[in-house]
């Protein structure tokens, strides 16, 4: 699929093709890690709309709920009546709608069917048709993107320089538009949905250190999760927290070491070799990782059956640690795009080399991965193992507000990416020979 960006954040304009591997090479606050939290967030919105469906339906019903309450308030002295107290309080009838559904409103419309209160029952009748309607799938998934939005970008993705110019998102398969989105000051004015994504879900890996901030993120909320009433206020006190930080810890927990897991073809494809990429993981790292619950703590442990702590433990095992425990958990596979955010920041120039190596066999299992980097030694480890497994692959450079295609064939080196990212060492060439001339 290829994603096609106008006017977002520092990117003004970027075309970048999703099949197999791609790569984004730029220095920092060029728009490279933009790509990967929009199609994120993309994916997120738009794969779990039937949650926010329902999570909609109950916040129309609450407000009716609580409005019914107030008003009873003032034409019902509950010390007298105090069945209205027990059925109409916002606490119990809410809990009686999850709990019962429809039949927890009719109870209510049959409780005051002999009285006046006519502008109650039109209220619980208006209930039972939000509850009972058919959902709006589009608006779900609009909802679900403005979350995402929020949730990433603090709501804003709209150019800088000018806010007045569209903001605009696309999505093509080919000759065929999957979606259509168009924002001005970061307010959507379009949003077309026109066919599902290729992809069900998205991971997206930032940083390593999450292993031993779990507790952390465990205490803290994003925009996506449900609302609870019942526990409005405890949610209001803790922090919020970016929804890709939460989702990976998420999945990480659910990680396991059973023995055939997964039906390996089903989630790989005919011609896997999954097997043999958890074998060199653990030859990598000299062991394995997984979330202990007792504990509340990711350990590492060794071929020799040493336990280690998450803080305890060297940043760049944990960063192969993520990959063996994603996919011993079955959230890697050929329906999930994989986005990795400069994944060489925790790792030695030779590790960077066996990450690398590690991306492209994913790849070669149907995997499809978006590196960002501003590596050299990541990117050309990135090209050299593609051309060799002859993959898919394209490379891009994110410079002066646009993100543009480099042709990388075999024959030819990724020159134009290279040159921007060594520029540092053209300075120590000049130091040096400056220190030559003096000396």
């Amino acid at each position: 699929m290829e994603l096609q960006l106008k006017n977002i954040g520092m990117i003004k304009e970027a075309n970048v093709k999703i099949d197999g591997l791609t790569v984004i090479a730029g220095e920092n606050s060029t728009g490279k890690s933009t790509i990967g939290k929009l199609l994120f967030s993309l994916i997120k919105s738009t794969s779990r709309y039937n949650e926010d469906l329902e999570e909609s339906k109950e916040d129309k019903i609450l407000h009716l709920v609580q409005q019914n309450y107030f008003a009873l308030r003032k034409e019902i002295d509950f010390s007298v009546d105090k069945k209205y107290q027990q059925l109409f309080s916002s606490y119990s009838f809410s809990r009686d709608i999850r709990k019962y559904g429809e039949d927890a409103i009719n109870e209510r419309i049959n409780f005051i069917k002999d009285t006046s209160l006519s502008n109650i029952e039109k209220n619980l009748l208006e209930m039972k048709k939000i509850l009972l309607k058919d959902s709006d799938i589009e608006e779900a998934q609009k909802s679900g993107f403005k979350k995402a939005l929020i949730s990433e970008f603090n709501g804003r993705i709209s150019t800088k320089n000018n806010l007045n110019e569209l903001t605009s998102i696309k999505i093509n398969e080919g000759k065929n538009k999957i979606l259509d989105i168009e924002l001005l000051n970061d307010k959507i004015e379009k949003f077309n949905f026109i066919d599902e994504l290729s992809f069900s879900d998205a991971t997206f890996i930032e940083s390593p250190i999450v292993l031993q901030l779990s507790e952390i993120i465990k205490n803290s909320k994003t925009y996506f999760e449900e609302s609870d009433p019942d526990n409005r206020m405890q949610r209001m006190m803790r922090p919020n927290i970016p929804l890709h930080i939460k989702d990976l810890d998420n999945k990480l927990k659910i990680a396991t070491y059973e023995d055939n897991l997964f039906d390996i073809e089903d989630l790989f494809g005919v011609d896997s070799n999954i097997e043999n990429i958890l074998s060199n993981l653990s030859s990598i790292m000299d062991g394995r990782f997984e979330y202990v619950g007792k504990e509340k703590d990711f350990k590492y442990i060794s071929q020799d059956g040493n336990h280690f702590n998450s803080l305890n433990t060297a940043t760049g095992i944990k960063a192969f640690g993520i990959i063996q425990m994603l996919i011993k958990s079955e959230i890697i596979n050929q329906n999930s795009l994989l986005i990795l955010d400069e994944p060489e920041v925790h790792l030695h120039p030779k590790w960077q080399l066996k990450y690398a190596e590690l991306i492209v066999e994913l790849v070669n299992n149907n995997v499809s991965v978006l590196v960002t980097s501003h590596s050299p030694y990541m990117i050309e480890a990135l090209q050299r193992y593609s051309g060799l497994s002859k993959i898919n692959s394209d490379f891009y450079l994110a410079e002066d507000s646009y993100i543009k295609k480099i042709n990388n064939s075999n024959s030819e080196t990724l020159s134009e990416i290279f040159e921007k990212l060594s520029e540092p060492f053209d300075i120590f060439e000049e130091m040096e020979s400056e220190r030559f001339q003096n000396g």
